[in-house]
């Protein structure tokens, strides 16, 4: 629902002539339909759609006789499962909410299984059940990297060949689908099933006393005439910065003011924010290519690190061990103009004495047609479907419970998640809420990040942690092993392919 809702707000703001011309077919439209005689000669009356209404799920009755469906939840990213009993508290309700309608209506024991890898090995213990065949998992939540480790070692289902299981549906999140397809094949997916995918979003949080304080022009109406750009973000970020503690110390002081506290993670945010993937499926040849490299690519990092390496106005505050949590600390204590994180540490906000607003990564320049808001890597989260050894029905099983948690979520954990608490509780102005429905509608994804291609990911993360400028060389460093890698998960994704075709 919210990605429905956030790409109306796309068109709108694509400009006035597109809206006359909407406005124009729907007047038409309804114009025709409201003169269009019955059956018995009469004028039909006009319809008003509930907007209440639900969609059509599109799923039959189905009665599973009390089976035992029980969810892999990896242990290292946001586990979407965890509620027992109603408390109160709209997250935890509306997971409880959706598990148990889908309980009753198809009678089923949905459980999960909370399994502890590392971040990059959750496909380890999943491959064990699959080869065993024990069946142990029906649906699966992995982090982004075992998700595509997981992919290459065959243990994941086509979930566009699974009956019940209809990707195109609303509740999916289309741009996951477009990004993460092989030829028609589609291993992992998100959407309202998950929250682990919103949380996981790039964003730029602004202390709103401060850019008061200072005159600075209103960051909204900038994101929406598209001058919310890396130079412009630039020139606000400098703009702010003190040696409080007036030590003589200004370089990540942990008790000083700074324009940014920034996130290692965020450098493959930005690139992403450009117009700039690491890699995607080339249509054409329907594999992974290599697309990082380009004039734009550095120049878009030289553009960010020349403010991110300015010790007075941005503070890593990574580089001085402090605590992981650090960034969100300071900010909340007014002591930073920006914050650059995800939205899963919007919460942490919520009791912050300064009123703050949130806005999307910024634009590489302001000819760029569209934001692009990408997930950090190492928190992001995609579902699959295990290939287990049960056969086309218990594959349909799974893809009708699959498909009935995704559309319950769409009604449930998407509304407590969107409105009662970003929109509710955490975002404290409107139009950071219209911002929430932009960087919904612009989502992203790259592959060439969560298969580690050339492990580019670490690698501008590396540059950026060691204050270096030298990107090409190491591009060039890794692209003739990365070149293999990709030649190897080509071979690999197509023979399985193949073999489920």
């Amino acid at each position: 629902m919210k990605k429905i809702i956030a790409l109306m707000l796309v068109l709108l703001m694509a400009g006035s002539s597109m809206l006359s011309c909407s406005d124009a077919t729907s007047e038409e439209t309804t114009d025709a339909a409201s003169s269009a005689p019955t059956a018995e000669g009469e004028v039909a009356a006009e319809e008003v759609a509930d907007p209440n209404a639900r969609l059509d799920s599109g799923l039959a009755a189905m009665d599973y006789e009390g089976y035992n469906f029980n969810i892999f939840v990896h242990n290292t990213i946001y586990n979407d499962w965890n509620a027992e009993e109603i408390t109160g508290e709209p997250i935890n309700d509306a997971k409880y909410e959706r598990i148990t309608t889908v309980s009753d209506n198809a009678n089923v024991n949905i459980a999960h299984t909370v399994v502890s890898a590392d971040n990059r090995a959750g496909h380890t213990p999943l491959g064990n059940s699959v080869q065993a065949g024990t069946n142990d998992y029906d649906l699966v939540e992995l982090s982004a990297y075992s998700a595509c480790n997981a992919l290459t070692a065959g243990l994941l289902r086509d979930m566009n060949a699974i009956e019940h299981l209809d990707l195109s549906r609303e509740w999916w999140d289309q741009y996951a689908n477009n990004d993460f397809k092989f030829r028609d094949s589609i291993y992992m997916a998100t959407g309202d099933i998950s929250l682990a995918d919103n949380n996981a979003t790039y964003c730029i949080y602004f202390n709103k006393r401060i850019a008061s304080d200072y005159s600075m022009p209103n960051f909204y109406e900038m994101v929406n005439n598209m001058t919310w750009t890396i130079d412009n973000y630039r020139e606000f970020a400098e703009a702010y910065g003190a040696d409080t503690d007036n030590d003589g110390n200004h370089v990540n002081d942990k008790d000083d003011e700074y324009g940014i506290y920034i996130w290692d993670d965020i450098m493959m945010g930005i690139v992403n924010a450009s117009g700039i993937k690491c890699c995607e499926i080339n249509p054409e040849t329907n594999e992974l290519e290599l697309v990082l490299y380009s004039e734009k690519f550095v120049d878009a990092f030289n553009k960010f690190t020349l403010y991110a390496y300015n010790k007075d106005t941005t503070c890593a505050y990574q580089r001085n061990g402090y605590d992981a949590d650090y960034g969100s600390i300071a900010f909340k204590e007014g002591r930073a103009l920006f914050y650059m994180s995800n939205l899963g540490g919007a919460i942490a906000l919520r009791e912050m004495d300064d009123d703050f607003g949130i806005l999307p990564l910024p634009l590489y320049d302001e000819q760029q047609d569209r934001y692009y808001n990408s997930i950090a890597s190492w928190s992001g989260a995609f579902y699959s479907i295990p290939r287990n050894s049960y056969g086309d029905e218990g594959f349909s099983r799974a893809g009708y419970i699959t498909q009935a948690l995704a559309y319950e979520s769409m009604y449930t954990l998407t509304t407590a998640y969107y409105d009662q608490t970003l929109k509710g509780k955490t975002s404290r102005d409107e139009e950071s809420s219209a911002m929430l429905d932009l960087i919904f509608a612009t989502r992203t994804y790259d592959f060439g990040w969560y298969f580690e291609i050339g492990g580019y990911n670490e690698g501008i993360m590396n540059l950026l942690r060691a204050y270096s400028s030298d990107v090409t060389s190491m591009y060039q460093k890794s692209s003739k092993s990365a070149t293999k890698v990709l030649s190897k998960y080509n071979e690999k994704i197509i023979a399985l392919i193949d073999q489920e075709g």
